[in-house]
């Protein structure tokens, strides 16, 4: 009988130092992927002339054009990848494939491959191809992007903050 105590002793002992720890909080690196939501910020994909480009947004420069901070209203859906395009010098699928790309929202990676690009025609340049990583805000509030990499041999770091106001 004593012996069955002691198990039972020790049992609840263990199961009360188990309730007693500290939760370890999940990875907040998560990828995000089509379908996502953040703070009321739905993460979808677009068709040409369904969204507007983040280059279009009403933008304020800062820090020699590599922070941005920019306006929209709640619905808008709007591409905020970079966009890539041929010249004199190589070719648009050269400077795709060549190309080093990293987009992330806060501390979190977009899995540019799950959202897939789009081609799309700008004035002025001809045909731009872009990652199709289309946000909808739901709501006012703002998310931050910050774009890192390397295309057509040009290093790039730029973060944006982009503020959803009420229409």
């Amino acid at each position: 009988m004593r012996k069955l105590n002691d198990l039972l002793l020790i049992g609840l002992l263990i199961f009360i130092l188990g309730a007693c720890t500290k939760i370890t909080p999940q990875n907040t690196n998560k990828m995000i992927n089509p379908g996502d939501k953040i703070n009321g910020i739905l993460f979808t994909t677009g068709e040409e002339g369904k969204f507007i480009k983040g280059w279009d947004l009403e933008c304020l420069e800062q820090d020699n054009k590599t922070k941005f901070t920019c306006n929209s209203t709640v619905g808008t859906m709007i591409n905020i990848s970079i966009g890539i395009y041929g010249d004199q010098k190589g070719t648009l699928d050269e400077y795709w494939s060549g190309q080093n790309y990293e987009l992330f929202i806060g501390d979190h990676p977009v899995n540019l491959q799950a959202f897939g690009s789009i081609d799309i025609d700008q004035a002025y340049i001809g045909k731009m191809r872009l990652w199709n990583v289309v946000i909808v805000a739901e709501k006012p509030g703002e998310i931050t992007t910050r774009d890192s990499g390397v295309v057509a041999g040009e290093p790039l770091e730029y973060t944006t903050t982009i503020i959803f106001n009420t229409p």
